[in-house]
Order: structure tokens, then C-alpha cells, then sequence
């Protein structure tokens, strides 16, 4: 009897550890940091223990070596001399406008002790921003007809490139709408009161067909892409949850998903599909041959379990299952989260140097590898040994779970080079459509889904390489309908920025 009621007892005590954990996670998420981020660790821990370099400090210029023991010169990094105080300079690219302000009246000129007239001492300047308000014109193009003395052929000059078919829009109006809505997420209908405050206006319709017959004028571009993304032989790719508008009721939505596939430090596109069941990139990476890096979800529709693919599984997913049990109170977990600390440490500093994936290799299987396979064995033991593991679903029991179902995936990141550990990459790529859809909450229409996707796409790739989406779009609308279909990759963000960059040289 006093062993049933000590059990029972037990049992209560862990259920209410349970609640009162859930509870703690519930509160985090409600108004807690979303910030995967813990205290800063202790500076002393080496990296490599082999080296002591970076223990001791920076050393000269001259004996600086990477962590393979090779020489090398790392970039000099300027010295820090305090905050200056004041304005910071202006862009000095920017065009400047001289303004001369007019000199005193001469009564003001008048020396009130002297009652001489003072003179010019020295100048002062100073630099103010300034803006422009948006210029909309109206371009009238005239052109002759000529016809011959019957009056049945017809000769003449075509319409210039810039002006978009059908309609009587410049490209500089397109390119603005397409980086107004997929670069700074304003819905239509914002945008046409804005144009109204310019006594332009342009009806939303209006503003929906013109993205259409910009999307069918640029598809071969995002084909493209699409194309160097799946032969790079390395894809990141990771799902988000987007509201597409249906049919079954007046303001009813369902969930659908947007797609994200990026390169290892290469471009990147996205694919829309009215459902996040994993069919689509099943469809579209039926002929894949490579690295998939996943978050280790299982609705990507059988891909990393496909012939002559090889799966990897981001340990960013792995940190947070841990990092939720250290904040809810589970000190166990906090073992964990070092070692993996340190291998995220450990790749940071090898992307610092200019190494071969031979020396990746070698400085992964030394220094990464023993702490990956200790930290597998840790969880086995925890999972063997802790019997409230398979009844109780803590923060640090879904991780320990979440590990030893893995394993295999997570430590296979380790073994390819170039490689990374995580797909924080594809989530960044995802990160503006995520904050965008709080802007225009909705895809109206499940043919523009397809739409969206193949604009994210361009607009992503030029901020990932810095480029102005409203030039690049200009300027590709009117090039592209005379462009060899051959040399496509020309027009695509990273060809036109090459382009740019060699022209520049020249």
C-alpha cells in the first residue's frame, strides 16, 4: 500500500514538473525573446586546442596562421578610437546641389565697436540630406506611317523597348510597382492611393495585369535560375506557411506554402504550392543528384530518402529544441547546448580563412566530430537511463528524441565540404515574405501564387548581392524581349551584377 501510494505520489510530481514547464514555455513564447541566443560564453575556451594563438591573443602580422598551420594574412581590421560624436558623413555618391546663402545686410555688417565694415573671415559648410517628391509624366510618342501609292503595305518604326506591350505604361512605372509590392510588401490597393496623391491613378486591375505581363516577359529568367539552383549540386530548402484566398467562402483562406531552394552561397528561388504536403518539390526535384540540407521535417515529400541524394539535417533546429529546455528550467540540457556552441564556433572560425574542403575536412574530423559523437552518446544514455524520457513530453525529452532520430543526417553534415551545419540561409531568403505577409496578408488568387513566387525570387537574389531591385528591374524589362534566349543567364541578378561590376572596370 505504501508503495503504490510512493509511486502515485512520483507520478503526480512529475506530471506537475511537466505542467509547470509547459507553462514556462507557454509564457516564452507569449512575450519572450524569439532570439536563439544565450549568455555569452567564457571568451578562455579554446577552439582548436591545439593552437594556442588564439588563446594568448592576436598575434603579429607576420606569424598569423590559419587553423591547418598555414601562413596567412587576415584582413587588417581597423582600430577602434571610441564613438565619434556628431552626424555621421553622407553618402558620398550622392549627387550634391551648391547652395549659396545670401551674406547679412550691410547695417548688419556694421562692427558695433570698430563701426568699421567686417570682412570675410573664413567659409562654413555644411551637408543636408534632401529629397525630391516622385516625378510622374506623360511621354507622347509620334512616329510616321508609311504607306505605299495602293495603300495595302504599311511601313514602320517600332514602339521602343521601354514602353510595355498593350498598354500605355513605361517600365519605370512596372519596375516601381513590382519593388513596391515584393521588395517593400505594400499591397495594391496602398499603392494606388499613394499614385492618387501624385493625381496618377491606377486601378488595381490594372496594377494585377501589368505584374502578370511582367511575370510572363521574366520567366525565363526565374527558369533560369531555377536551373543553376538544381545544378549546383547543394540545396538548402525549407517550407513557410502563406494564407491563400478561396473560393468556399466570402473572406475565407486556407494554408498553402512558399518554397525556398538556395545554393550553398548562391541563388536562391522560391516555388509556390497550394499545400505544404511536399508534393511539389517531390515534382520538381524528381531528378536531383546532391546534398539536400533540411531542418529534418517530414513533408518534403521523400526527397532526402531519394536515390543518389544525400540528406543533412540543420543543427540550428537541434540548438533550439535544447535552448527551449534550458529556458524552461532543465538544467541537463545545458551540456548539450555547449557543444554545440562550440561547433557552430568551430565553423565560424574556419570560414574566416581561405581553406580547402580537403582542410575542412581534416580540421572537422580532429576538432567536430568527437563533440558531435559525444554529444550522440550522452543522448543515448540520457534516453536509457532517464525513465521519465518515454512517459513525459518535456522541452528536453522532445530533444533527446528529436536527436536520436536523426543521427544519421546531422552527423553527415560534418562530412562534405564546402558544406555548412545549418540552413540559416534558406530561412533568411525567407525571412522578408514572412514579415511581408503582415502587409498584404493574403495571396488573392492561386494563379498568383506562381506570380509571387517567381518575383520573390528576383527581388531575394538582388538583396542578397546588394543590388537596387527597382534598377535592375527597369532596365531588364527593356532588354529582354531582344535578348538571346542563349545568353538568359546574362539578365538573371548575379549575371547583370557581373555585368555591371566588368562594365565599371572598363
Amino acid at each position: 500500500m505504501v508503495d503504490l501510494a510512493q509511486c502515485k505520489m512520483e507520478e503526480l510530481e512529475a506530471e506537475n514538473k511537466r505542467l509547470e514547464l509547459r507553462v514556462q514555455v507557454l509564457e516564452r513564447e507569449l512575450y519572450g525573446s524569439r532570439a536563439d541566443k544565450r549568455p555569452k560564453e567564457d571568451g578562455q575556451q579554446e577552439t582548436f586546442p591545439d593552437i594556442d594563438a588564439s588563446a594568448e591573443g592576436p598575434a603579429p602580422e607576420s606569424e598569423k596562421t590559419s587553423p591547418t598551420g598555414e601562413q596567412l594574412k587576415a584582413p587588417a581590421r581597423k582600430e577602434r578610437k571610441g564613438k565619434k560624436k556628431g552626424p555621421k558623413p553622407l553618402n558620398p555618391d550622392l549627387a550634391r546641389v551648391e547652395e549659396r546663402i545670401a551674406d547679412p545686410d550691410l547695417d548688419d555688417l556694421i562692427c558695433p565697436i570698430t563701426g568699421q565694415v567686417m570682412k570675410r573671415a573664413f567659409e562654413e559648410k555644411i551637408e543636408v540630406l534632401a529629397r525630391k517628391p516622385p516625378e510622374y509624366y506623360v511621354r507622347v510618342l509620334r512616329r510616321w506611317v508609311y504607306a505605299s501609292p495602293s495603300g495595302d503595305a504599311l511601313s514602320y518604326s517600332s514602339w521602343p523597348a521601354n514602353v510595355m506591350p498593350k498598354s500605355r505604361i513605361d517600365v519605370s512605372i512596372v519596375a516601381n510597382l513590382l519593388t513596391s509590392r515584393f521588395a517593400d510588401h505594400q499591397p495594391y490597393y496602398r499603392q494606388s492611393r499613394q499614385y492618387q496623391r501624385h493625381e496618377v491613378r491606377i486601378a488595381e486591375s490594372t496594377m494585377v495585369s501589368l505584374v502578370k505581363l511582367a511575370c510572363q516577359k521574366l520567366e525565363p529568367i526565374y527558369k533560369k535560375i531555377i536551373e543553376q539552383v538544381i545544378g549546383s549540386g547543394y540545396i538548402m530548402m525549407d517550407p513557410t506557411p502563406v494564407r491563400l484566398k478561396t473560393d468556399q467562402k466570402k473572406g475565407s483562406t486556407k494554408e498553402a506554402a512558399m518554397w525556398t531552394y538556395r545554393a550553398l552561397d548562391g541563388p536562391v528561388f522560391f516555388e509556390f504550392a497550394t499545400s505544404k504536403s511536399g508534393e511539389t518539390p517531390k515534382e520538381t526535384l524528381k531528378d536531383y543528384q546532391g546534398i539536400l540540407h533540411t531542418d529534418g521535417a517530414s513533408n518534403f515529400g521523400g526527397v532526402p530518402t531519394q536515390e543518389g541524394v544525400t540528406a543533412l539535417n540543420c543543427w540550428a533546429h537541434l540548438r533550439r529544441y535544447y535552448l527551449r529546455s534550458a529556458e524552461a528550467g532543465e538544467p541537463e540540457a545545458n551540456a548539450y547546448l555547449d557543444r554545440i556552441d562550440r561547433l557552430f564556433y568551430i565553423e565560424r572560425v574556419m570560414r574566416r580563412f581561405p581553406l580547402q574542403a580537403c582542410d575542412v575536412l581534416k580540421l572537422r574530423q580532429r576538432h567536430s566530430l568527437p563533440k558531435v559523437d559525444a554529444l550522440f552518446k550522452d543522448a543515448i544514455a540520457a534516453a536509457k537511463h532517464g525513465p521519465l524520457l518515454k512517459t513525459l513530453k518535456t522541452p528536453f525529452s522532445k530533444a533527446v528524441k528529436y536527436t536520436l532520430n536523426r543521427t544519421e543526417e546531422l552527423r553527415e553534415c560534418f562530412l562534405h565540404a564546402p558544406s555548412r551545419i545549418d540552413t540559416n540561409q534558406a530561412e533568411n531568403a525567407l525571412r522578408p515574405i514572412k514579415l511581408g505577409a503582415k502587409n498584404w496578408l493574403f495571396i488573392g488568387h492561386s494563379n498568383a501564387g506562381p506570380r509571387a513566387a517567381q518575383m520573390f525570387t528576383l527581388i531575394e537574389n538582388c538583396r542578397m548581392l546588394g543590388l537596387n531591385p527597382e534598377t535592375y528591374l527597369m532596365d531588364v524589362l527593356t532588354r529582354i524581349d531582344e535578348h538571346p534566349n542563349r545568353r538568359i543567364d546574362e539578365l538573371t541578378p548575379h549575371g547583370w551584377n557581373k555585368t555591371q561590376k566588368q562594365s565599371q572596370q572598363d
